[in-house]
């Protein structure tokens, strides 16, 4: 049974304004309309409590009757046509507050502008482009504005002329039961207005698709999968609307000497034994071209690492680099000389020789002795 507090119902002070128990209304019966609470008979009810009290107080005269004399007042003046409203869709009934609410608002909408979609393409570039920062090229697909109808979609010198079904308005008004909603004029999609004679190069759509080229200027030291914005350079808006945006997501090709680590680069040096066993002075490659100079101490390990200072790429800002690791790789021949086969055997020896005991060579030096008296 309903509450006979129509104000307590829908939460609002007796003096309320017809504007505050209208949106007091629209509110409560969105959050309890049978539709986004599917068998739950305490939100039916509650609904139709809702609509009970919405059909008194939004009537000057009922709401006066029941100010004077309760809801006792109101028996015997008809039924409150509340079946009718509760059996309606819920995206009709309130068509008008979700279009007002993600249009932006206001009545008619005539000439609405509407902005363009955002597009993102991917470009590939080099280590050596990302060192130094430049300009790439990006071809895309985007729709612009046509240049025939200007973006009308009237076909010249024809325009366009007020929508019949809205009469210019942009919305249809429409009434059930006791309420009356607003929604979207179908024929003219809101604009108000309809093309007699739709141009022939887009359609009437006024925009078109064309294939571009824009040079977009990449900061020096981006990393890898960074995304850079380019405003406005994405799909025309409609209606005079701006454009969308342009976003270009940056790869990098593959290198045949660096790996990138953030702002370090990694170089892997190969060494052949006796350089790593000896030490020696070998020269690597550096990003920006040329070589540079480092020592190896004797008794490199494969897979050491040299530090070279700010020999890496730009960081963010450009104002210090990375470093330059330079891996170890050690390089064992494979197809010996014979007097290299002859030379590794003579050292192998000679690091057995090592690896004895003194008192093994003792003994064994004592025993020679003795048969070679």
């Amino acid at each position: 049974m309903a509450s006979q507090d129509y104000y307590r119902t829908l939460g609002v002070a007796r003096n309320a304004s017809d504007e505050e128990i209208k949106t007091a209304f629209r509110k409560m019966a969105l959050k309890y309309h049978p539709d986004r609470n599917p068998d739950n008979k305490e939100s039916e009810a509650r609904f139709k409590e809702i609509g009970e009290a919405y059909e008194v107080l939004s009537k000057p005269e009922k709401r006066r009757i029941y100010d004077q004399f309760g809801a006792e007042g109101l028996k015997g003046g008809g039924g409150h046509g509340f079946g009718g409203f509760q059996n309606a869709d819920l995206g009709d009934i309130f068509g008008d507050i979700f279009d007002n609410f993600f249009q932006g608002g206001g009545g008619g909408g005539r000439q609405r502008s509407r902005r363009g979609a955002d597009l993102k393409y991917t470009a590939e570039m080099t280590l050596e482009e990302a060192f130094s920062g430049v300009k790439i090229p990006v071809s895309f697909e985007r729709s612009e504005v046509c240049d025939t109808c200007g973006g009308t979609g009237a076909k010249p010198k024809t325009g366009t002329k007020k929508c019949s079904t809205c009469r210019g308005a942009g919305r249809v008004q429409y009434s059930q039961g006791f309420f009356s909603f607003s929604q979207t004029c179908p024929d003219c999609g809101g604009q108000g207005e309809v093309i007699s004679s739709p141009c022939r190069d887009c359609d009437g759509s006024g925009k078109v698709r064309k294939k571009v080229t824009l040079h977009i200027k990449v900061p020096a030291g981006v990393g890898e999968g960074a995304t850079l914005r380019v405003a406005g350079a994405g799909d025309a808006g409609s209606r005079g609307g701006p454009g969308g945006d342009l976003y270009v997501q940056i790869t990098f090709k593959h290198h045949p000497h660096f790996e990138r680590d953030g702002a370090d680069l990694i170089y892997t040096c190969g060494l052949s034994v006796d350089q790593a066993a000896l030490g020696s002075s070998v020269e690597v490659p550096v990003i920006e071209g040329g070589r540079t100079p480092l020592e190896v101490p004797h008794g490199t390990q494969h897979g050491k690492l040299f530090r070279i200072a700010g020999k890496g790429m730009p960081e963010p800002g450009g104002r210090k680099r990375g470093d330059l690791l330079v891996r170890a790789r050690i390089d064992i021949p494979v197809d010996l000389t014979p007097r290299q086969k002859e030379l590794f055997e003579e050292l192998g020896r000679s690091f057995r020789e090592e690896g004895r005991r003194p008192d093994e060579r003792e003994q064994e030096n004592g025993f020679f002795k003795k048969i070679f008296k």
